[in-house]
Parts: structure tokens; sequence; C-alpha cells
């Protein structure tokens, strides 16, 4: 799993906030959709028959791992009996695989005891972002892809997905070529 691009360049002497330097020059806004960027726990489902048989979540390198090069995130195995893990497997068993064909999809983990639930959720429920189908359910049209124009634009957004708030971010998928790319609202310096 590599991780998503942020668009903007970052102040890494600084406050490690983003600057209007794009770095992802050749990604094609145009022909990319934007969808709200869920604040919640990444993990991933094996699907067969519409039934989860396997559930996964998200590990990041260590400092040590840093050190070794290792800088893309990898899914490692829950456990359903880990308390840890249990508002995972919460969400896991509230959500619908009917339609959700065979295969290992990447989902976000949402609800009540999940990242302090910025999306004021009841439950726990999943949002399989590696569907497209899902995808198109947290649409936004005509997002500014400029420096100071997102950061005007995202703070003004509500949550399509949530009840009652704003997004954490905006993810452009190119869905021809699987290429993505990202910001969030606290990339920005709001105190300048």
């Amino acid at each position: 799993m590599e991780k998503i691009p942020t668009i903007f360049d970052r102040n890494w002497e600084g406050d490690r906030k983003v600057n209007s330097t794009l770095v992802v020059a050749n990604f094609d806004f145009n022909s990319a959709i934007a969808t709200e960027k869920l604040d919640g726990t990444n993990i991933r489902v094996t699907v067969r028959n519409s039934t989860v048989v396997r559930v996964e979540k998200r590990r990041n390198p260590n400092k040590v791992q840093k050190k070794q090069g290792i800088k893309d995130p990898w899914y490692v195995d829950t456990d359903e009996y880990d308390n840890a893990d249990a508002y995972i497997f919460e969400a896991v068993k509230t959500t619908d695989f009917t339609d959700v064909p065979d295969g290992e999809w990447s989902a976000e983990a949402l609800g009540e005891k999940i990242q302090g639930n910025p999306l004021k959720l009841e439950g726990h429920k999943l949002f399989l972002f590696s569907l497209n189908n899902w995808k198109e359910q947290v649409v936004y049209q005509n997002v500014p892809t400029d420096f100071k124009g997102l950061k005007k634009w995202l703070p003004e957004q509500k949550s399509i997905f949530g009840n009652d708030c704003g997004i954490e971010g905006i993810v452009w998928h190119n869905l021809a070529t699987g290429e993505m790319c990202k910001i969030k609202i606290k990339d920005f310096n709001y105190k300048e």
C-alpha cells in the first residue's frame, strides 16, 4: 500500500504545514473525481460470496523501520477477540456486503468509538473507498485545486457522509489510472 501524496509541498523546516508549491504537477485533475476524505481507521477486508473472511488494519512503519528505508504502510491481521480491534469488527458486522464483489477491499472503519467520531455517527460502519460505486456517494463538484482556493473552500464544506459536521479533507481519484492525491484541512496554516 502506497501513501497517498498530499498535493502541496510542506514547510519541512518549520511547522510542516503545506505551502503553495504543487508537488503532483502531472496529476490530471480534469479526469479525476474529488471525494470526501473520511476520518476513521484504515482497514482491508477480504470478501468471498458477500461474506468477510479476513479483516486487516493498517500498520505504519516505526522510527527504526523508517531509518531502514521502509516508508509505506502495510496491513496486518486483526483479532476479533482483542479489545483494540473490537470496534473494527463491529463496523464490519454492521456493513452490508451483499453487492460487494469477491476480492480485497480497502475501507475506513468509522463510528462512535473510532478516532473521536468526528463524523458524529451513531454506531459503527465501514466505507469501502476502494469501490467506485461507493466513492461516488461522497463526490464533491467544482473543488478548487489551487492553494488559496482550497484553503478557503475546505473549512466551508459540510460532510456528505457525517451528521452535521465539516470534512477532514478531499481525495482526488483518477479512475482510469488509479492515481490519487489528497489534502486535509489540518495541512493548512490558518494562523497566517
